[in-house]
Parts: C-alpha cells; structure tokens; sequence
C-alpha cells in the first residue's frame, strides 16, 4: 500500500511540473540559476485606433487596445516585462484626432508602456500639440526616445524626446535607445523646420558602446520609427542586443545580416512583436528571434461579449467607451454652410455627379496637383443644402483611405480615362481636367478631346502630380494605369477624410462653398483625327528612335525625310537614327482622309554623357551619403568607385561610407564615360 502511495506520489509531483512548465517559453525553461529571463513587447503605428467603431451598434466595435492589453497583463503575469511603442501613435482616427491623442495615451500609460520612438506622424499637430505642457503627453510617464533630433538653429538636442532611458528588472538595467529613419519629407514644411534628422549611425552605436562599457546598461535595445529590416543594417554588433523597428506598416521579424535580432509589430493595433532577453548573471545578454502575434486575423473576438469579456482588460475598455461617448459631440461642430444639394447621381449623357466634382475639387485643393480621382464607391451618401458637420465629413467618406500623390503622363492619363470608360463595375470622379468618349469607337480608343480645367490640351509626353485614393492607387477597381512600373507613387500617410475636413473647414472660413455642377467627362461624337507628332527631339550620337505620329488613320501613306543626313537619317519606317551633334529637321508627309500634312520634327543630337545628380564635397568619419548619377545617351548600369577605399568605401548602388580623414574621388562610369568628385573625410 505504501509503495503505491509512493508512486501516485511521484507521478502527481510529475504532472504538477510539467503543467507548470508548459505555461513557460523554452527560454525560461532553459534559464540558468542567476539569469534574468524578460519578455519584450512591441507595438508600432498604432494610428488612433484604440477601438474601432463601424457602425453605431456597441455590438460591433472592436475593442483592439483593451484585448491587447489583456494579453500583455498575462505576460506580467509570468514574469518581467518590457513594452515598448514604435511611433506613429496618436494620429489617423476621429476618435485620436480630435482629443488629440488623449485617450490613446491614457491608455498606454494603463498599459504600463516603458518607452516610445518619435513618429513622423506625432508632428502631424504640431509637436508642441503632442509633447508640451497641457498637450497629448503633459501627464504621461512614457519617455519619447530619439538620438537623432536636432534643433536646426542650435545643434542641440530637442527637449521633447530622450535620448534613451534606463529600464531596470530584477535588477538588470536594460537602456533603450530611440532613433528615427529621416522622414522630413513626411512631415509637412513648417512642421519639420525647425529641426534636423541626422542619419549618422554612429550617434547609436557610440551611444550603445558608452551606456555597457561605463555599466550604465547591461542590455541595449534600439527602439527605432524605420523600418526594422532595412535598420538593423545601419548599426554595428556587439553593443546593441535587438532592433524594434515601426513606419513601413509592415510585420518584420529576422535576424539582420549583422546577428542582431530584429521586429515590428505591424500597424494599428493589430498586433505585436515579441521576444525573449535572457541576461545572464555574467551579464551576457541573448535575445530570441522576434516572432508576430497577430490579435486581427479574428476580428470577432475583439467584440466585447458575455462570453469573451474576460479577454479585455476593463481599465482599456472604460477609456475606450469614455472617449467615444466624448468625441460625439466634437462631430457635430458645423464646419462650412453648402448652398446648394449635392447628388452622387450622374449627369445624364455623362460620367460625372455634382458631388464627385466636390469631392475631387476639394481633394486637389491645396495641394499643388493638377489632377484628383476618386472611385464612385468612395463617395458613400448625399448631401442637403445645410451647414455641414465634421460627422457629415466622416459619413460621406468613412474609410480613410491615405491619400498618394502620383506622376504620370499625359498619355498615361487618357490611358487612365479609357478604363473609366471601359470598366463595367465601377465609376470615377475627376478634378483639373475634361474629356469626352465615344461608345461606337472599338475599347481603348473611346476616349478624346482631354483638356486641363484652363480649357489646354493635355500633352502626352508632359508629366502631370495627381492626387487619390489608396484604394485606387493600389489598383482597385481594376484601374491598373495607376500600378504601372514606370509611374511614381507616393503615401502620404495622410486619410482622405481627415485631409477633407480640415480643407473644408479652410474653406468655410471664407463664406458658402461653391460648387461646380459642370459635368467633366461627357458623352459625345469623336471627330476625325488630323495627324500630330512633337516639334521637338533630343538624341544621342549612336542611338536611335522611332517618330511618333499622333492621329495616324489605318491606311495612312507616311514618308519621311531629314534635312541633315550627317545629323540624323531616317528610315521611310520612321526610325531615326542620330549620327553627330548638331540639329536636323525629320518631316513626316502624311496622307489620309484625302489630304495631306507635313509635321516637322526638329532633333537635337547631342553627344552621350553622364553627370552628378547628387554631390557632396565634405562628409566627416562615421557619416553616409548616397551619390547619384544619370546618364544620358548611354546603356548599362553605373559603377561606383572610389579612389581611396581606407577613406571611403562605396557600394554598387552609390553610397559613400566615410571611414578615415582624408581625401578621395568617387566616380561613376557607364558606357565608357564617367564623371568624378573629390571628397574629404574629416575627423569629427
């Protein structure tokens, strides 16, 4: 009896162990007697979004902080914790925006964050909005962290943010370092210019190096807004033990060519990043690959129910109900007085509605662009004659979508507008320009007489800036003109309907908005085409072109002939081919609806070259910078080389690496031509 009591003894104590273990990672299994096991927590560009509301049914919002907050406080649980915010906090809800910011950082402080990096978006207010007395931050105990932050007129550090701050467990101090990617050109002009984004790395990993060899620090973590792949690369190993990274939106978690450990816990609260630090009691730090716990891929389980309400965490749930109780009244202020009612119905005999002409008039105002589109599908209710409210704003255009600024062509752009016209499934919207279709004409060729709102025709070869929605700059609705390789896009990082409130409001400051109720893009009869081509041409010695003929009929007779054969010949198939420098005349003689034209091409030949786009004559040791070249008239990539590796190295894609006082010629060659500049390194 006694050794059966024995042994249901020994398999209890059994179980009870391994019941107990299981609820450890493998590292804290293996942690050795002494060692410091903590667990890191990462969130990025969060964005506002504390709890989404899609409708006004309670039942649906998705309460996404307080669910997290849930999973961090199982953490603590277990053990010690760092949490850590990557930047891009506040900015990109209703609900954010107009507290500006403060619930979401009650919230974090709730959260018990240690730390947060210095967005591009916390600038987005001003960042005296965020970080001064009475702003976002007044009350919280979380440190912004950057090295990197200048004053412009001083050279100084900024007074908003830290360099780094000390973050002591189980008696370990684990220093995080803040660093930001150089996103000036993120942040609107006047915002940014007082300040300077160094992109010297050595601020960190000097930085690194004082904090553990002066034992300030037994671990260093860099707490970065840039992406966490590409910035891992930029610092050395040895004295930084992880990278967390934020600002591409993006979910990234690996180990950096280097050996130090990187991640990024995605966007918008829908999920983190975590690993595993092990400080031994030797002080040799390890850290774990970084791995995603994704809370968003089950958006139901982030609805407050009887059944899952003990998944939240209740002090996130009542700031999140309190700021959405609160903010209902901040979306009935009155913004602008419209006079007249406006209809997403289209005209007759036309593609356009009175209120898409609003939509995309106010979307390109203010901006410097020449053109703005949107999708019909975007545009999500009509509007009355009355005083428009923030609400109104934010229910004519409720997905916030960001905004991209894209360059394309003028013939890209009648590219563009045959889509519109050919596509079944949906419908655009237009500002800066007209245009007219023709149904009866074959698909792909239904579209003519494009012109600018000044009543010129667009110019096929001319690049014009745009302005849309990341839905269709994506290539939703099957609009594919705006994907091309050859097309420049950009995010603003900006959503279409706050973007919309703040210019209506602009605009209703100076009196009732006008509307435009002319319809853009017209049904008509194309007329016969006459024959166009430019008056003007550059080439180089050695290559060769086709001449393009705008309006040519299917049985169209051409000769060509030049002026100046020792210049450029042309063959009777149109292809030119430049032989010296100097100018010739290429005339096409046209035939075809029974007349004839004569279009004159004047070419400019011109001998290859290459020439630096991009220079500097002076860097100091530690320091980078990218040289750019272009070449014209010549094939084959660039070769970058320096003329003294121990002062400078440079890589394939031209960037320069000061590395000793000195002086060096960096050069670029392609097709046997180059161009060079000398450089000095300078001791800092």
């Amino acid at each position: 009896m006694l050794q059966k009591m024995k042994k249901l003894l020994s398999l209890f104590l059994t179980l009870a162990l391994m019941l107990g273990m299981a609820g450890m990672s493998f590292d804290q299994v293996q942690a050795a007697e002494g060692d410091v096991v903590i667990t890191l927590l990462e969130t990025t560009d969060i964005h506002g979004h504390l709890v989404e509301t899609p409708s006004s049914d309670k039942a649906e919002y998705q309460y996404r902080l307080a669910y997290m907050a849930k999973l961090f406080n199982d953490y603590r649980a277990k053990g010690d914790v760092i949490a850590l915010n990557g930047g891009d906090t506040f900015q990109g809800t209703p609900l954010s925006n107009l507290s500006f910011g403060k619930y979401l950082i009650q919230t974090l402080d709730a959260m018990k964050f240690d730390a947060s990096a210095v967005g591009n978006h916390e600038f987005d207010w001003g960042i005296e909005k965020v970080t001064t007395n009475q702003a976002t931050l007044a009350d919280s105990q979380i440190p912004m962290l950057a090295c990197n932050i200048f004053v412009k007129e001083t050279g100084k550090p900024v007074d908003f943010a830290k360099p780094y701050t000390v973050i002591e467990r189980s008696g370990k101090k684990i220093a995080v370092i803040g660093w930001a990617d150089e996103y000036s050109a993120d942040i609107m002009a006047e915002r940014i210019a007082p300040y300077t984004i160094s992109e010297d790395a050595s601020l960190v990993n000097d930085l690194a190096k004082e904090l553990k060899t002066k034992g300030k620090a037994d671990a260093v973590i860099v707490l970065a807004h840039d992406d966490a792949q590409e910035a891992v690369e930029k610092f050395e190993a040895g004295y930084i033990d992880i990278l967390l990274g934020g600002h591409s939106h993006q979910i990234k978690v690996g180990t950096g060519s280097n050996g130090i450990p990187y991640g990024q816990g995605n966007r918008e609260a829908r999920g983190f990043a975590t690993a595993t630090m092990t400080i031994g009691a030797d002080n040799k730090v390890s850290v774990t690959t970084p791995e995603y716990i994704d809370i968003y891929e089950n958006a139901d389980k982030l609805k407050y129910t009887e059944e899952n309400k003990g998944d939240f965490d209740e002090d996130i749930l009542k700031i999140s109900n309190t700021a959405v109780d609160e903010v209902a009244p901040l979306l009935n202020e009155e913004i602008a007085e419209l006079p007249v009612a406006l209809e997403r119905t289209l005209i007759e005999g036309t593609l356009t509605s009175v209120m898409g002409n609003w939509i995309t008039d106010i979307m390109r105002y203010d901006e410097g662009v020449d053109f703005a589109f949107c999708n019909d599908g975007g545009i999500r209710t009509n509007f009355e004659a009355k005083k428009l409210t923030v609400n109104d704003i934010y229910t004519v255009a409720p997905f916030g979508n960001l905004i991209y600024k894209i360059e394309m062509n003028g013939s890209q752009i009648v590219k563009l507008l045959e889509q519109v016209v050919g596509n079944d499934s949906s419908n655009m919207q237009m500002s800066g320009l007209t245009a007219k279709y023709d149904l009866s004409l074959p698909e792909d060729q239904q579209v003519f007489d494009v012109c600018l709102a000044d009543g010129t025709a667009i110019d096929p070869e001319k690049t014009y800036t745009l302005v849309t929605n990341e839905y269709l700059a994506t290539g939703g609705n099957k609009y594919s003109a705006f994907v091309d390789d050859s097309i420049s896009s950009v995010n603003t990082n900006v959503a279409d309907n706050i973007a919309l409130i703040e210019k209506v409001k602009k605009l209703g400051k100076e009196g009732p908005l006008v509307i435009d109720a002319n319809p853009r893009f017209v049904e008509g009869t194309k007329p016969a085409e006459v024959p166009s081509a430019a008056d003007k041409k550059t080439a180089y010695v050695g290559r060769k072109f086709n001449v393009k003929i705008n309006g040519l009929a299917d049985d169209a007779k051409v000769v060509y002939s030049s002026n100046n054969k020792k210049v450029a010949v042309v063959n009777q198939n149109g292809k030119v081919t430049a032989k010296a420098k100097g100018t010739a005349v290429i005339t096409a003689k046209v035939t075809q609806n029974d007349t004839t034209y004569k279009l004159k091409i004047k070419v400019t030949v011109k001998n290859p070259t290459v020439k630096m786009t991009a220079s500097t004559k002076q860097l100091t040791v530690g320091q980078t910078y990218t040289f750019k070249a272009k070449a014209y008239g010549l094939t084959g990539d660039i070769k970058w080389t320096s003329g003294n590796k121990a002062v400078a190295a440079v890589t394939s894609k031209g960037k320069v690496t000061a590395k000793a006082a000195g002086t060096t010629t960096i050069q670029a060659t392609v097709g046997g031509k180059s161009v060079s500049c000398k450089l000095t390194v300078k001791q800092k």
